[in-house]
């Protein structure tokens, strides 16, 4: 099983790979042209669009989509296509033209981000979320926030599972990642556990993860402006 997909393996999808490899997370890249691939990079020379194409790259079981192809349509229609085969997998579309940003947002798309801005966003912060720049993100794109939340012994969500908790439902923040002591737990299914002393990694709009804040732990809770 490959846990990445990338589809468009230009300038954005080769930052993407570089950082996937370095972490040691398996990816699968998808390209049409006569691209040069690395000697350990698993590929598919194929059209993204396709849907035997993105079924022979595992996107049935993968955890992760990155459209990041040059054409904004192209991206859209990957989009569109990876949330048809797979309801709960993750999507990152990148745009050249901002002005498609709520189109690829209405495909489907979790995240969507300016050609200028995915590569840093990706390449450097979303694989490692717990290193200090990737908090810089907060600021780095319109309306999104990124929140580390500590869980304690007396938290509300101790000992209950992401599902249990009702997480997505109440607050409509997205749990990311999980920082477990010296280990990682990258998009954790809506079965796992949250212990105490867990590290939530949240993401979401302002009021969003300021909830799952106030959910978690509502002694310490945040007062969210308007």
């Amino acid at each position: 099983m490959t846990d990445v997909i990338i589809c468009g393996y230009g300038i954005i999808g080769k930052r993407v790979a570089h950082a996937l490899r370095h972490h040691r997370i398996s990816y699968t890249a998808v390209d049409t042209r006569d691209t040069v691939f690395e000697e350990d990079t698993m590929h598919i020379h194929g059209d993204a669009t396709s849907e035997d194409i993105l079924k022979k790259a595992g996107i049935e079981e993968a955890k992760t989509i990155v459209a990041s192809t040059d054409d904004d349509i192209t991206n859209a229609f990957i989009t569109l296509l990876a949330r048809a085969l797979n309801k709960d997998i993750t999507i990152l579309a990148s745009v050249e033209d901002v002005e498609n940003i709520d189109k690829l947002d209405k495909a489907g798309a979790d995240y969507v981000f300016s050609m200028a801005k995915v590569g840093r966003f990706i390449a450097k912060n979303a694989i490692e979320p717990f290193v200090a720049e990737f908090l810089d993100m907060v600021n780095l794109m319109e309306g999104v926030e990124i929140m580390p939340i500590e869980i304690s012994e007396n938290s509300k969500l101790t000992n209950k599972t992401i599902k249990k908790a009702k997480i997505l439902r109440n607050t409509g923040a997205n749990i990311i990642a999980i920082r477990r002591g010296k280990d990682t737990i990258y998009s954790p299914s809506e079965e796992e556990v949250i212990l105490p002393n867990d590290i939530l990694l949240a993401i979401g709009n302002a009021e969003q993860v300021r909830g799952l804040f106030n959910l978690a732990e509502p002694e310490k809770s945040i007062e969210i402006t308007q």
